[in-house]
């Protein structure tokens, strides 16, 4: 007989993925109509500055601002490879890639953690791996030649940009697994934001963002979907990513990677007039399938 601690964890699990899976998969739709007046980095440092002092204000307020000195290197961890890196990637690439597109190419960082894992001697079970087979191969069907001869180098890089991004995402995720939980979870989550927001102000100047701002000039829609990024996307979205890491398997957490492209190219269809063609309707079901397959091999 299942328990009522059990109960209530199967529910916060089911709740945590739903929050991911939707919260980040509508990250690329925010971004692209935020890209029309703001610079990429830009868009990230306001967003995770904000946010990271909003989540800060809170630990103080509350009285959780408590750090030990093993909290340093997860912060270093979490704010360059799942902040800068990871989050900066997406903005940029976000300029020439289609948001469905881009969601896609996130598909390979469960492939990442597998591999890590595997790498680590924790060998993923049989339906784990049949599962990633065909959610990889619903990614593939997903792209349906999105990247031809016609392909600008732009296009190419960003793609390649976004490969390396998720490698790098999969090794902090890793890392931040094998290290001590922090003292303050909230404390740790708003100077990873403030840290990852201070790497991607660095980058912005050596790409030029910073000469090219004129907040003055921003229409109301900028401020709307800024606050969509910070409230419930960076506020709600990464506390409920980070207590996922500390439940299972980083593997099992990057399932998000499978399920962001689905919604991306559904709100691209509604939304921006991007093509969904009978392909790729079957596609997503093929790719939610494995990713149903890789969540109950891993429980």
């Amino acid at each position: 007989m299942v328990s009522g601690s059990s109960r209530l964890r199967n529910v916060l699990l089911i709740v945590a993925f739903a929050t991911i899976y939707i919260g980040w998969g509508t990250t690329y739709l925010a971004n692209h109509f935020l890209l029309r007046e703001v610079p990429p980095f830009i868009i990230g440092t306001l967003r995770f500055a904000i946010a990271g002092l909003l989540a800060l204000l809170w630990v103080i307020a509350s009285g959780q601002f408590r750090i030990q000195r093993s909290d340093f290197g997860g912060i270093l961890i979490g704010s360059f490879s799942l902040i800068a890196v990871g989050q900066g990637a997406v903005i940029y690439a976000n300029q020439y890639l289609p948001t469905g597109m881009l969601a896609m190419l996130y598909t390979t960082l469960p492939l990442w953690s597998v591999a890590l894992e595997w790498l680590l001697g924790e060998r993923p079970p049989l339906w784990v791996v049949a599962g990633l087979a065909l959610a990889c191969g619903g990614i593939v069907l997903l792209m349906n030649n999105s990247l031809g001869h016609d392909s600008t180098w732009q296009q190419w890089f960003a793609s390649l940009l976004v490969a390396g991004a998720t490698l790098c995402w999969a090794c902090g995720a890793w890392l931040m697994r094998q290290r001590p939980a922090f003292r303050s979870s909230w404390l740790g989550l708003s100077l990873q934001m403030l840290l990852g927001a201070l790497f991607l102000a660095v980058t912005g100047v050596f790409h030029g963002d910073w000469t090219q701002l004129d907040m003055a000039s921003f229409s109301p829609h900028v401020w709307w979907w800024l606050a969509y990024l910070i409230l419930p996307v960076s506020l709600g979205v990464y506390p409920a990513y980070f207590w996922l890491l500390r439940e299972v398997r980083p593997s099992l957490v990057s399932t998000f990677a499978f399920v962001n492209p689905v919604v991306a190219l559904l709100l691209g269809y509604l939304l921006l007039g991007e093509q969904l063609s009978l392909t790729a309707m079957l596609a997503c079901m093929v790719t939610l399938f494995g990713v149903v397959l890789i969540i109950f091999g891993r429980r």
